[in-house]
């Protein structure tokens, strides 16, 4: 019998485990990136202030342990000074707004919606990218660019991108945990709440005990990748684990892949998949060619079956490889 588990591990090792010495590289590029831009803002006057007890939070796949191959990527918020102001959602307050500045020029006209009711999430994103720009357009950086809800710089000399969202940092009303509003992005000019950090740990929470978790969504993401799928890490990641906080895991690759392949075959037929922070946001609503993806997914949970039953694994290797690097 042909063991699919030994060949998706196999292939994790080979395709997908992240070299030490590009990490450590990169992290020293993001620190030094990270701090110019910090600087920068801090050097301004009448302008929207950084937030005094924490400025910045790194999220995204890297800071999960879910990253799929080079690291040529990192998520920031960049969290800003949100004294005086208020979140809502339908019309009701949520949160108040954290910070020291007063006055608090992150709600002067300039950056103000064209109808006076809010910070517009398009100016603010037009102002982070003037900033990026002025801190590091000496240095070799490629001049920063909108992309959705971030502003999108590269490091040229470490073909690494840093993806900088404004975020502004909440006290919610009720249960008095911070949160923190960023930019719909492609959604709509509006702001949306989340929670990098409960994400975070909610992930480490669940993945506890569970062999193999994160390995399975770093294959569901390198499928992602290698078929092209518009959908986003983090939607990926939300199925996998909303998945793992309601069913058994086996703690085997290959039944747990196929699981959880299935959980995403179901979620793209119907469209959604909801954000666990903001029921409101559905993480793929507007993404094209839904079926088409589920179709690749249960072609790829056809082969592995079919692979389980032959004898010689050197072929069974080179099927799972196929399969996951859609050749």
């Amino acid at each position: 019998m042909g063991d699919v588990s030994q060949a998706l591990n196999g292939y994790i090792g080979e395709v997908i485990k992240l070299p030490q010495s590009d990490i450590s590289s990169a992290v020293r590029s993001r620190e030094w990136f990270i701090d110019l831009v910090k600087q920068e803002i801090n050097g301004r006057t009448g302008e929207p202030a950084l937030y005094s007890e924490r400025n910045t939070l790194y999220f995204g796949s890297y800071f999960k342990g879910t990253k799929v191959a080079a690291v040529d990527e990192f998520d920031v918020l960049v969290i800003l000074d949100l004294n005086n102001g208020v979140f809502s959602q339908n019309g009701i307050s949520v949160g108040k707004g954290l910070g020291r500045a007063d006055p608090n020029h992150l709600f002067d006209e300039r950056y103000k919606l064209s109808d006076g009711s809010g910070v517009s999430p398009t100016k603010l994103l037009n102002w982070l990218k003037d900033v990026v720009e002025s801190a590091t357009g000496k240095y070799g950086v490629e001049a920063p660019v909108r992309n959705g809800q971030a502003i999108t710089a590269t490091i040229k000399s470490k073909d690494l991108k840093l993806d900088l969202v404004p975020a502004a940092v909440l006290q919610h009303n009720s249960s008095n945990e911070v949160f923190y509003a960023i930019p719909r992005g492609g959604q709509g000019n509006g702001w949306i709440a989340t929670a990098p950090h409960r994400d975070m740990e909610r992930l480490k929470e669940v993945a506890h005990g569970k062999e193999n978790f994160r390995n399975v969504i770093r294959l569901c993401k390198r499928v992602r990748d290698t078929y092209n799928f518009g959908v986003s890490s983090f939607a990926i990641e939300a199925a996998v684990v909303g998945y793992a906080e309601r069913n058994y895991w086996y703690g085997d690759l290959y039944p747990d892949f196929r699981a959880v392949l299935k959980v995403l075959i179901k979620a793209f037929r119907e469209g959604v998949i909801p954000d666990p922070f903001d029921n409101q946001n559905n993480l793929i609503a507007g993404v094209a060619s839904l079926d088409w993806y589920a179709d690749r997914l249960e072609k790829i949970i056809e082969g592995m079956d079919a692979c389980a039953d032959w004898e010689r694994q050197d072929e069974v290797r080179e099927r799972i490889y196929a399969l996951l690097e859609n050749q």
